[in-house]
């Protein structure tokens, strides 16, 4: 039964209250002996999930501890809080960038990680949409130098912290992301460093998601915005997010994507009546919805995985592997950054999405290209580069505004065991 709050008083809400299901429990025990005793590099460590990551690292007890980001002042404050709760931990905090290769080269040369987890990127869709040079000079151009010095400086294991939005995208972002996975996949070679990458869904109460916005929201009266009554996502928890990246390399193989059972997707109109209740307040009658359209470069729903990949388990019964036939070797890859550089260097849209279209055939912008329309020459030129597409198609056509959504976990059976690197 629903009741008044007369009082007006916002009521404490755990995040945990929101997800709808379990958390996911991971093996403790297990990534202490990983991380135990080395060094440790986080990129994009003052972010929500790279700090949180140093957070989860640190109870691990690294040798040390790396944060490496370009934003100064929250790196600042990781610092002052990790140096209380952990007095014993060797924490480095490395103002750098990742798109400079000296900055990146530097911190390894220096350092020399064993372990680097690169979670720095750009994520926020909307806004990305109109940020086209910046987003692939970020998550594309700033991967291949952060997975280049890796391998240079012989890190041991390199996990890329990826996204849902990288399945079938309709945004920049989503589409940046999607060629990072390629990228790390193309340096993977039979010995040296191992890469793999892990698939996010998003994360309740990181910095600019729907739960801090809708929080905002709530303390000004109202209304909570929504853009669409279907609008559903996968949710993870912060916690939940850093543990499962921790967890990656007791799992995975050499270049394989691996993705949390993160439950069903949630419609985000019903968590947004659940924060409202869970705050003491009743929705409608004293804090509204509205909804405001869908934005550019959103989708009404996520997906976990590609038409082409099969899902295969792991040794962890919630934390799947996924099979991939889409793959570019290092030299086609190299050939592909070299024409997408030129296009950034002279500023050009229409050229930048359609050397990412040529990557990721399924990728389909909300920004035309040219009056549009893709370049049609961008589906078939150098596709000896690209493999995947000679083995199963992508749905290239689906309707992502139409189409129903499901838990891709069991959607698909399982498909025997994975050994080996992914062919």
């Amino acid at each position: 039964m629903h009741r008044e709050n007369p009082s007006g008083t916002i009521r404490h809400v755990a995040v945990e209250d929101l997800l709808g299901r379990k958390p996911v429990q991971l093996d403790h025990a297990m990534i202490r002996e990983r991380i135990r005793g080395n060094v440790v590099m986080v990129t994009g460590a003052a972010g929500s999930i790279g700090s949180e990551l140093c957070r989860q690292i640190a109870l691990f007890e690294p040798l040390q501890l790396i944060g490496f980001d370009h934003a100064e002042t929250p790196l600042f404050h990781l610092e002052r809080e990790l140096h209380s709760n952990f007095p014993r931990l060797k924490f480095h905090p490395e103002v750098g960038s990742i798109r400079d290769a000296g900055d990146v080269n530097r911190a390894m040369e220096h350092y020399r990680p064993s372990i680097v987890y690169h979670a720095a990127a750009y994520k926020h869709v909307p806004m990305m949409e109109k940020q086209v040079f910046a987003v692939v000079e970020n998550n594309i151009f700033g991967t291949w130098q952060v997975a280049i010095a890796a391998a240079r400086h012989d890190v041991q294991d390199f996990v890329l912290i990826s996204t849902d939005k990288a399945v079938r995208p309709s945004s920049i972002m989503g589409a940046s992301k999607r060629v990072a996975e390629l990228v790390i996949r193309a340096l993977q070679k039979p010995t040296g460093t191992r890469f793999v990458a892990v698939r996010f869904g998003n994360v309740l109460g990181s910095s600019g998601s729907v739960l801090p916005i809708f929080q905002q929201q709530i303390a000004a009266g109202g209304p909570l915005t929504v853009t669409h009554p279907e609008m559903r996502r996968y949710f993870m928890t912060a916690t939940e997010a850093a543990q499962f990246v921790l967890q990656t390399f007791l799992l995975g193989n050499c270049g394989q994507i691996l993705v949390l059972d993160m439950g069903e997707p949630v419609k985000i109109v019903e968590l947004a009546n659940s924060l409202i209740q869970l705050s003491g307040f009743q929705p409608e009658r004293e804090i509204k919805i509205e909804f405001t359209g869908v934005r550019p470069g959103e989708k009404l729903f996520e997906e976990l995985n590609l038409q082409a990949e099969q899902l295969a388990p792991t040794s962890h019964p919630r934390i799947r592997s996924l099979i991939s036939p889409e793959q570019m070797d290092e030299v086609c890859m190299g050939t592909f950054l070299k024409e997408l550089r030129e296009a950034v260097d002279v500023r050009e849209v229409p050229r930048v999405l359609e050397l990412l279209h040529k990557a990721v055939p399924d990728y389909r912008p909300a920004l035309p290209a040219e009056d549009g329309v893709l370049s049609k020459q961008a589906d078939v030129e150098n596709q000896q580069c690209f493999s995947g597409l000679n083995g199963p198609q992508v749905q290239r056509e689906r309707d992502s505004m139409s189409a129903t959504t499901g838990n891709a976990f069991r959607a698909e059976e399982p498909v025997g065991s994975v050994t080996g690197a992914p062919h």
